[in-house]
């Protein structure tokens, strides 16, 4: 390396360095406490609103409701929210769902397989498709938003080939036990999702890998000169977006006791990116927290009830979501023209 990429280098991990420390900064201002709580603001407005707008919303059958609603797509937003503070996306998570779905009927009822085994084996799957999207990514060059986009169709004709366009059904009641277990009023489901949360602040909110993922979407250059592994970093994003897909995707099957190959889909991954953004995590990358994605997912999921209480058509909630998406990258690019 001669001296002018050396200075380069120094240059280039500076500006790293300063961009996460003004992070750090900005969060202990007033301002930035609000802008780091956006998310349980946003869904405590959101509640209040409906309390004195839809009737029914503070019953607690509704919100038990909207918790088992919530559950599925709080796991895949934790992949979704780990990838995009890389600063790429994964737009394969909603066809993973489905080939997770059918997989893991064909693997209960054909094979006859433990229901452990299948839970394991479909989550491994899972993150071997976010390994070859990785790897992909990180190795070919290849944009995340390519392909993971090509990958998603190659998965969604793989799940019809396999399941032939069939739905499988009769799922056995130890399978479906892992989802279905009734636990102080809820489903398993609910606390599968709790624990994944725990796990994910955990790692990403105080562990190593957090802050790697955090400098790798601030500046990649600058995380790669100070030795981080990005490749690793990057390639492991996506593995874990793959497996927590995956996961939803046999949660799903369980929670409507049928095998479907067209379950999850783009909508749901448009849900699951949706939920991330509100709940504080950049589609430009550095930024996100698991504990923000959460609440994202529920403030989504409330809008949804409010719409579905109010019988107001489901296309309206679609809609929304755009809205949402759009307001949120509008914001962000003039904040970042601003800085």
């Amino acid at each position: 390396m001669n001296k002018d990429e050396t200075v380069l280098g120094q240059e280039v991990v500076r500006s790293g360095l300063r961009s996460a420390w003004l992070h750090s900064l900005h969060a202990t201002t007033l301002a930035g406490r609000l802008r780091s709580n956006v998310s349980l603001i946003t869904l405590a407005a959101l509640c209040l609103v409906a309390s004195l707008l839809v009737d029914g919303f503070l019953s607690i059958d509704n919100w038990a409701n909207v918790l088992k609603q919530s559950a599925i797509p709080v796991i895949a937003c934790i992949g979704m929210t780990i990838v995009l503070m890389t600063g790429g996306i994964d737009l394969s998570v909603g066809y993973v769902v489905g080939l997770a779905s059918i997989v893991s009927g064909l693997l209960i009822k054909s094979l006859n397989l433990p229901s452990v085994v299948v839970l394991i084996l479909v989550i491994g799957m899972g993150a071997v498709i976010g390994l070859l999207n990785g790897v992909i990514i990180t190795s070919m060059r290849v944009p995340a938003f390519i392909t993971t986009l090509g990958t998603g169709y190659i998965i969604y004709g793989i799940a019809q080939v396999v399941s032939q366009g069939a739905i499988i059904n009769a799922l056995p009641k130890s399978f479906l036990a892992i989802g279905r277990t009734n636990i102080a009023g809820l489903p398993s489901s609910v606390f599968i999702a709790l624990a994944v949360a725990i796990i994910g602040h955990i790692v990403i909110g105080h562990g190593r890998l957090g802050r790697q993922l955090r400098a790798f979407g601030f500046n990649a250059r600058a995380a790669a000169l100070s030795g981080i592994p990005v490749n690793r970093v990057n390639v492991l994003a996506y593995m874990a977006s793959g497996a927590l897909a995956a996961l939803s995707g046999l949660l799903f099957t369980i929670r409507v006791t049928a095998a479907q190959p067209n379950m999850g889909g783009g909508v749901f991954t448009f849900e699951v990116v949706t939920a991330a953004i509100v709940g504080g995590t950049s589609l430009f990358g550095g930024v996100g927290s698991v504990m923000g994605s959460v609440f994202g997912v529920l403030s989504v999921k409330v809008i949804e009830n409010c719409i579905n209480l109010s019988g107001v058509s489901y296309h309206l909630y679609l809609a929304v979501q755009g809205l949402v998406i759009l307001a949120a990258i509008v914001m962000r690019t003039r904040t970042n023209a601003a800085t």
